[in-house]
């Protein structure tokens, strides 16, 4: 039987009940987002559920509901299968991305992970700046990376790959693998561990919920074949689930991504950009730009054929992008200030007209 420790439970979550709680409440993580419902997990198992109104009428943002792998207390509906949602608890991680579209929000892909498997291609897919992008959203999060570099079977050279990948994440895991044939699933299986949370993470095609299919010996994650026309797998994951191997952890799959805008990147992209970090300590002026000054050491390391150029573009990108995102939080910050300025005078007035009567 299930314990909550298999389900990652700790020290850190069950700090946050006290002696008010209310003991008929379930802790329970959250399996899956459906459109406004949910799936959650627990030792006594799954079933669906829904938010309080007092919760859904709290949140003033989208990441202020629950996401996949949430930690919440829920209260189950006597009779039924169903239990709402009573509160959420505090994340101790969380990876991210800017939502889609021109509105500015937190889209968060998974809460409280422990490892990041950024799964990438190599049939026609290896993308070294794309690994940087995720690299930064991963350190941002708080979790571990691990790189893997699924359908090696497709690749003439995947050892150079391999050496290409390391250059571009020293210290982080680069792993070999390949869904088809099985090659690499057992490397990636020591990095799991009881009472932890991975997450698969990656553009769409790359072969995610296959590789997930290989590590849990079964077909629990739907796929489909490659197409002929360009390589890339058939997405078919559309919600993040939760998939748990007794003793080894927790798994979530999220859907693949068309494209990764960064909510957050300071601190992600001193760590994926350590070297060149290091390498402007040297630079004449403490806020050269790493473009036209004189002195630059960055710019002499790319002369000397030290530091890949586009290595350094990837990095200016990512630079302006961080300006970029640090505008739009201002913007929604103001905006979120100005709601919930709203809804305490909308509050007010209800009262006032209460005493009223």
């Amino acid at each position: 039987m299930l314990t909550l420790e298999d389900l990652g439970w700790d020290a850190y979550f069950q700090q946050q009940l006290n002696e008010d709680t209310d003991p008929s409440l379930l802790p329970a993580r959250i399996a899956e987002e459906l459109k406004g419902a949910y799936r959650i997990l627990s030792p006594s198992g799954v079933r669906p559920a829904l938010l309080s109104g007092r919760l859904r009428h709290s949140a003033l943002a989208r990441e202020d509901l629950p996401a996949s792998g949430d930690w919440v207390l829920a209260r189950p509906l006597p009779g039924e299968e169903r239990a709402v949602i009573e509160r959420l608890l505090r994340r101790r991680t969380r990876l991210s991305r800017q939502q889609a579209g021109e509105k500015t929000g937190q889209q968060l892909l998974a809460a409280n992970i422990d490892i990041v498997f950024l799964v990438a291609s190599l049939n026609r897919e290896f993308n070294p700046r794309r690994i940087e992008r995720y690299l930064t959203a991963i350190w941002e999060s708080g979790a571990r990376p691990v790189i893997v570099l699924n359908k090696a079977d497709l690749s003439p050279q995947p050892e150079r790959e391999q050496a290409e990948a390391e250059a571009i994440a020293p210290g982080v895991p680069v792993q070999l693998a390949s869904a088809a044939s099985g090659q690499g699933v057992g490397a990636l299986a020591t990095h799991l561990a009881r009472g932890e949370t991975a997450v698969f993470a990656g553009s769409s095609g790359v072969g995610k919920s296959s590789l997930i299919n290989r590590l849990t010996g079964t077909d629990s994650q739907v796929i489909r074949d490659i197409r002929d026309s360009d390589g890339r797998g058939r997405h078919t994951t559309t919600t993040r689930q939760m998939l748990v191997l007794p003793g080894r952890g927790v798994i979530i799959d999220t859907p693949g991504l068309r494209e990764l805008q960064l909510w957050d990147a300071g601190g992600g992209a001193s760590r994926t950009f350590a070297d060149i970090d290091e390498l402007a300590g040297d630079c004449a002026f403490s806020d050269c730009r790493h473009e036209r000054e004189p002195g630059c050491a960055v710019r002499a390391a790319v002369a000397e054929e030290r530091l890949d150029e586009a290595r350094l573009r990837s990095y200016h990108k990512l630079e302006r992008e961080q300006q970029h995102i640090a505008r739009k939080h201002d913007q929604a910050l103001n905006q979120e200030e100005k709601r919930k300025w709203k809804r305490i005078q909308k509050e007010n007035r209800q009262r006032q007209r209460v005493r009223g009567r």
